[in-house]
């Protein structure tokens, strides 16, 4: 959760108060400069890098983009900020021109190719440290409803078209903003609405439930996207298969 004060900059700032607006990127210029810099892996200067321009409109973007009451705000606009340097350095390195995060050695700049190596050696290593920090928030968020990660495991249907009918069944209630925040403020599953629009039976979704909940999280919240391929969310995934409401 937000601070009531940062809460209603962050609400008068959407509501087109320039002031208020330009009052929260002022007072963030560190967290700005603070995140750029950690997941660039150098230390960036403001009117120098070009990076930290890219994280100022990040965390603008953030700003219009964020839920109130919804996670944190400084965890929503980290992940703003990473997804829109790490769409940077794939254009930089698309055009051949990039300066890439320390660490690089310098004979890999000389050819595409080691190009190439240095981005995915980049990405890999970034990605890791950003696929960790979501797991552990979402571990912190899942716990709200009291759910494990154990439970979790458990409750994942071994079947691939339960599994569909239940990533099918959190992707219609993820695109129901209404019954998701009655879900976050009562920090449990909406049985009868999601009965009436999705036709499952309840015993379908009770039994279903923890992983209906932990799906249409990683859907909704910015901050677990890197969880998407890791919950096979990825475009192509097993989703909407046919299969008895019973198995799971």
């Amino acid at each position: 959760m937000v601070s009531q004060k940062l809460e209603q900059e962050l609400l008068s700032a959407r509501n087109g108060d320039r002031g208020a607006r330009e009052k929260l990127i002022q007072e963030h210029r560190d967290f700005i400069a603070g995140t750029s810099s950690k997941i660039c892996r150098r230390h960036l200067v403001w009117d120098n890098d070009d990076e930290l321009s890219i994280a100022l409109l990040a965390f603008n973007e953030a700003i219009d983009k964020y839920k109130p009451g919804e996670g944190l705000f400084h965890s929503f606009a980290r992940t703003v900020i990473q997804r829109r340097l790490w769409d940077y350095y794939r254009k930089e390195c698309r055009n051949r021109e990039v300066i890439l995060p320390a660490g690089i050695e310098n004979e890999d700049r000389l050819t595409r190719q080691g190009l190439e190596r240095s981005r995915a050696r980049y990405q890999d290593e970034s990605g890791q440290a950003v696929f960790k920090e979501s797991i552990e928030r979402f571990i912190e968020v899942l716990a709200w409803y009291n759910i494990t990660l154990d439970d979790l495991v458990k409750a994942s249907p071994k079947h691939r078209d339960s599994r569909g009918q239940l990533t099918e069944t959190a992707r219609l209630l993820a695109g129901e903003p209404g019954l998701m925040e009655y879900m976050k403020k009562n920090r449990r599953l909406p049985i009868l609405e999601l009965k009436e629009i999705t036709g499952k039976s309840r015993r379908f979704l009770e039994k279903g439930r923890k992983y209906i909940i932990a799906v249409a999280l990683i859907i909704t919240e910015p901050e677990f996207y890197p969880l998407r391929s890791f919950a096979g969310l990825e475009k192509g995934g097993a989703a909407g298969s046919k299969e008895s409401e019973g198995s799971s």
